[in-house]
């Protein structure tokens, strides 16, 4: 079944695209955007590299997003947004369809 590696991957291609534009729609360039728009960046490639299907990509596009929720939980402490919790919603589907891949493949 690759619904869930359809589901990841279009998810990180998604949120790959917010964090991107988001240089575009702010008028202060500091460190917080720069940092959302390299996960951006990251995104969008690990997006692309899901569909190819290898297992390293599974391992990394399951824990950078955990490394994203940190980072958004942290930045929500001081500037709490709806988009920062969706960001979070979103990086937590993404991590959980990604380690059930892993743990289905070891199974097979």
């Amino acid at each position: 079944m690759k619904t869930p590696r359809f589901v990841a991957a279009g998810l990180l291609l998604l949120t790959g695209l917010l964090h991107t534009i988001q240089i575009l729609l702010t008028k202060v360039i500091d460190p917080g955007v720069i940092i959302t728009v390299t996960f951006g960046v990251i995104y969008l490639v690990l997006g692309f590299l899901l569909f190819r299907g290898k297992r390293i990509i599974l391992w990394i596009a399951a824990i950078v997003p955990l490394v994203g929720i940190a980072l958004a939980v942290i930045g929500m402490l001081t500037n709490p947004t709806v988009l920062g919790g969706v960001f979070i919603l979103i990086d937590i589907i993404i991590s959980a369809c990604c380690f059930y891949l892993i743990s289905r493949h070891k199974k097979a």
